[in-house]
């Protein structure tokens, strides 16, 4: 019993510590390396800092990647504001914000060359 109160401890105390982590792996295609990821997720959280308006904590999940282009969720750890998506572009080898908000006009992803197979709401 004992065990278990020990068990429960930790995990108690590494919840808040996974939950202020910048980077959530669990969405990204395995074929994306850790360096990678690193880089997308600091990029993502560069422009989401720089372009939010606010001065939030949150977290960056890389939903996809596709070429030199990603998708990511900004997700607010207080629930301040809504969940957002930002997109993405490596170019010359580092990554840049593209857009960031809570819904995009598919025809405004084809003009910032997005490719059809990010856009989270993949119809014409």
């Amino acid at each position: 019993m004992e065990l278990m109160k020990a068990y429960n401890l930790i995990a108690f105390l590494l919840i808040p510590l996974a939950l202020s982590q910048a980077v959530s792996a669990s969405d990204i295609r395995s074929s994306t390396g850790k360096a990678e990821t690193a880089a997308i997720v600091s990029a993502a959280t560069d422009y989401v800092k720089k372009n939010s308006g606010r001065n939030m904590e949150f977290r960056i999940t890389i939903e996809d990647v596709s070429g030199d282009f990603a998708r990511a969720r900004v997700d607010p750890l207080k629930k301040e504001t809504d969940p957002a998506l930002v997109y993405l572009k490596r170019t010359g080898g580092k990554w840049e914000g593209l857009t960031i908000g809570t819904s995009f006009q598919n025809s405004d992803l084809k003009e910032l060359g997005v490719p059809k197979n990010l856009w989270r709401w993949n119809h014409d």
